[in-house]
């Protein structure tokens, strides 16, 4: 009998963390940082796709920093505080800023390549003029079969994955079901 309610226990926690890395979708914090310059800048964020024919999307949400004016969008649509690109063709954001702060956003993909192509999503910092600060500050790129890969300027970018709830309770679940059965033992 003690067997078997052991072998039911540890078979919860192995399904409850199965079905939460099934379930989630990643979300990255892409974080850059300006203080070491100053005066009127831009950013630039484009969504392409390589070699493949599926239509994705990613979605950028709250954005945080000194942003100027209103942005420029090609291929992208904005709903709220959102905005989301999509693979089928060239997508970009550009965006005034003041540079000489912080800035930062969160974003998600809906779905990766399945055809052996990739999408990626870069991020660049330009000065008033339009010279690169920093080409491709940041990028994430999406290939078929294969995590996530991550590039930064680490002169001005961080990209983290971001926690999903989801996680948070697998773990707390998992705590807990190594409490019990301590606490059963003793």
């Amino acid at each position: 009998m003690m067997n078997l309610k052991t072998f039911f226990s540890r078979a919860l926690l192995a399904l409850s963390l199965l079905a939460g890395a099934a379930s989630a979708t990643p979300v990255y914090h892409v974080a850059l940082d300006t203080t070491g310059t100053s005066g009127d800048g831009y950013m630039q964020i484009d969504f392409l796709p390589f070699a493949t024919s599926a239509v994705l999307t990613a979605t950028i949400s709250g954005l945080d920093g000194a942003f100027t004016g209103t942005p420029s969008l090609d291929n992208v649509v904005q709903s709220g505080g959102s905005y989301t690109f999509s693979s089928d063709a060239f997508s970009e954001f550009f965006q005034s800023i003041t540079l000489g702060g912080k800035f930062g956003f969160d974003v998600t993909f809906g779905g990766a390549p399945t055809d052996g192509g990739s999408i990626g999503l870069s991020v660049s910092l330009l000065d008033s003029v339009g010279d690169y600060l920093s080409f491709q500050a940041a990028q994430i790129s999406l290939v078929a079969g294969e995590p996530a890969a991550i590039a930064v300027d680490p002169g001005f970018a961080t990209v983290n994955p971001v926690p999903e709830p989801a996680d948070w309770l697998i773990v707390a679940t998992g705590l807990v079901l190594l409490g019990a059965m301590q606490r059963r033992r003793a």
